[in-house]
């Protein structure tokens, strides 16, 4: 070899090492960022650390988790706070050092005029959303932060700056790139900020079918039946087949909107399985485009739940929460959309779960109803359980809470009865009367009918039983009504999940806390049994919440959150304290509550029912979520900046909830 060769050889040899060194593993750090604020004294580090590497925070050595994750909580104690971090990796050492900053409560004097404690030193402009870059939106609140007694101009046009620095303006997104300037002005100091957005000129007219618009996008599953809705996208006013094959010939398809083709075939006389793609073709000589794959089904699979926490959707997508299960539960799948199966439950009742919830088994495969066993009910401490005999097979089931009149209402899909018993708990029970009906061929239900209001229910399997708990009502005196109580109180968000974000970087996770604490307070002086899921600014999972609050065994669970509008609104019009709710046992805690907001000095918007939120569809306890106030409203982030503000938030809470157990001593 000679002796260019060899150093050639030589240079990609030392090419590939840097590149590989390059590729190396390091630590990120996602919570906190740098120069982050925060309004609570005990904050979260966390991060995840690679393989081989050690970490240290503060000079204490963290142990991540399984998968790397570690979580350390550290405490501020000055104004400016730099947290060290060191990472060892063999040989090589790294330092970083993260900047934050603890900021004081800010306070209003007798005549309510906000006093910042946190007022700038130095004149500066400190934009918040959006800073710039592309923009899809037709309008948007431009928002930052300056010294409160400057005069702010946004495009020679004066922007009212509010007591703590906050400003805003909304404004119209045209096509294009789109330039604002902000201007700041303090005695002989000028500062300005420019931000420019870009949004997408209009689409260019397509010349040819554009193949990523081919529907189905993804792989797609169907059975005979099915209304298949196809779609693709190409030059206006063109005439676009599809095709199928093994099922149709071209087809002329609809322009319903210009360049977009649709046709809604129905899936029939299909007698084998077809594993296929649709085709489209513009004309009779273009290039034809595919679609992802497709299957048609001619009878439903069998399928198993494998997770736990495997939660039924009315829609494919994961945001129409329909019912949660658990794992081992038979499915019928009849489909696959967006990565989810599409699943029979009834006769006229399909839903979806994730794909990777569940493992195909043809054994779970139902070929005729299932037969459920006996009833029997029992009184155990606080609950009137009922155990109803499934056998080997787990069949999805969704319980939910009906108000007028007021039963639970136990659906089992797949199911007929079988040997019919029912035997009502011995003694006083919280149920009065129990009803079982077949409303179709392959739904069992049984209703349950309370004697007066619902506190808590529950349904899961365990073992070959369909289990069935109702909450006795705790006793309750007019003279001290909290006395019997156990409450959590839940702070909405919480380490990297920081929630909704103030103009001035108040974060919602840090209000909630503050006023959670100040709730506690007012409750344990009126005697009731208070737990808190966090006490210092940590991040826990929905899940994680809900399995603490049922480990406390409460009544009543307070959802402590404040509020944040969609990305277009103009956040100068969303404002206002509200309540939201799933379940009609707690509309009495909303309806109770939602008068005392009213004189928090804030205004108010309305009490929600909700049904997919997660937290408030949980059924072992009364369970409601409070709105405080719009973070993104700089008069009401001052709102919630301030102690008297929360003082307020959290009074009207205590009243809510005062108000809704005297209430129960009157009508149980």
């Amino acid at each position: 070899m000679t002796f260019k060769l060899r150093f050639l050889a030589l240079l990609i040899l030392l090419s590939g090492f840097t590149s590989a060194q390059e590729k190396t593993p390091r630590l990120e750090i996602f919570h906190p960022k740098s120069d982050m604020q925060f309004w609570v004294d005990r904050i979260e580090v966390a991060g995840f650390i690679p393989p081989g590497s050690e970490v240290t925070v503060d000079g204490i050595v963290v142990v991540p988790d399984n998968e790397g994750l570690f979580r350390h909580l550290i405490d501020l104690d000055q104004p400016e706070v730099f947290i060290p971090i060191t990472e060892t990796s063999g040989t090589d050492i790294s330092h970083d050092t993260i900047r934050v900053f603890h900021r004081n409560p800010d306070h209003m004097t007798s005549d309510s005029v906000f006093i910042n404690n946190n007022i700038p030193e130095v004149l500066t402009i400190q934009l918040g959303y959006p800073t710039g870059g592309s923009y899809n939106g037709s309008e948007v609140s431009l928002r930052g932060r300056t010294h409160p007694d400057a005069l702010l101009l946004m495009n020679g046009d004066t922007v009212e700056v509010f007591d703590s620095g906050a400003f805003t303006r909304h404004v119209d997104i045209h096509r294009g790139e789109n330039k604002f300037e902000f201007t700041a002005t303090l005695n002989d100091t000028i500062v300005r900020e420019l931000v420019t957005l870009s949004r997408p000129l209009e689409r260019e007219v397509l010349s040819a079918l554009d193949k990523k618009s081919a529907q189905p996008a993804r792989e797609r599953w169907a059975i005979v039946g099915d209304h298949l809705i196809l779609g693709v996208e190409g030059p206006p006013s063109e005439s676009v087949y599809f095709k199928i094959p093994g099922i149709t010939g071209w087809t002329k398809m609809t322009e319903n909107t210009p360049g977009y083709y649709t046709y809604s075939h129905h899936l029939l006389n299909i007698d084998r399985e077809i594993n296929t793609k649709v085709v489209y073709r513009l004309g009779t000589f273009s290039k034809k485009v595919s679609s992802a794959p497709l299957r048609i089904l001619t009878d439903a699979l069998g399928g198993l739940t494998v997770h736990e926490d495997t939660r039924v959707y009315d829609t494919p997508t994961t945001d129409q929460l329909f019912f949660p299960l658990a794992d081992s539960v038979s499915l019928q799948i009849i489909g696959l959309e967006n990565r989810m199966y599409r699943i029979r439950l009834g006769q006229y009742r399909t839903a979806y779960v994730l794909a990777d919830r569940v493992d195909l088994d043809p054994r779970s495969k139902l070929n005729s109803p299932h037969y459920l066993g006996s009833m029997r009910g029992e009184n155990e401490n606080d609950w009137a359980v009922f155990r109803i005999r499934t056998g080997s097979i787990r069949l999805p089931f969704e319980i939910k809470e009906k108000a007028r009149p007021a039963r639970l209402e136990l659906k089992v899909y797949g199911a007929k009865q079988g040997w019919e018993w029912t035997t009502y708990p011995e003694g006083d029970s919280v149920i009065a009367y129990l009803e079982r009906s077949q409303p179709e061929d392959l739904l069992w239900q049984m209703d349950f009918f309370p004697k007066n209001s619902f506190w808590g229910w529950y349904g899961r399997y365990e073992g070959e039983y369909l289990v069935i708990g109702v909450r006795k009502a705790p006793e309750i005196s007019s003279e001290n009504p909290f006395a019997n109580l156990k409450i959590e109180i839940d702070p909405g968000h919480g380490g990297w999940q920081r929630g909704a974000r103030g103009i001035t970087g108040y974060a919602e996770a840090d209000a909630n806390l503050r006023y959670s604490l100040k709730l506690e307070k007012l409750l344990l002086e009126a005697g009731a049994t208070v737990f808190l899921t966090r006490r210092d600014d940590h991040q826990i999972s929905l899940a994680d919440r809900a399995r603490i609050a049922r480990e406390d065994s409460i009544h009543i669970f307070v959802m402590a959150h404040n509020n944040a509008p969609g990305a277009s609104r103009n956040i100068m019009e969303a404002k206002g304290a509200s309540t939201f709710y799933t379940w009609p046992s707690a509309k009495g805690l909303s309806d109770a509550l939602y008068p005392h907001m009213h004189d928090m000095g804030i205004e108010t918007s309305g009490k929600v029912v909700r049904y997919y939120y997660y937290l408030t569809r949980q059924t072992e306890y009364l369970v409601y979520l409070i709105e405080g106030a719009f973070m993104t409203n700089p008069q009401e982030e001052m709102f919630l900046l301030s102690e008297e503000g929360l003082d307020a938030l959290a009074l009207a809470a205590f009243r809510g909830l005062e108000a809704f157990l005297l209430e129960k001593v009157e009508n149980p």
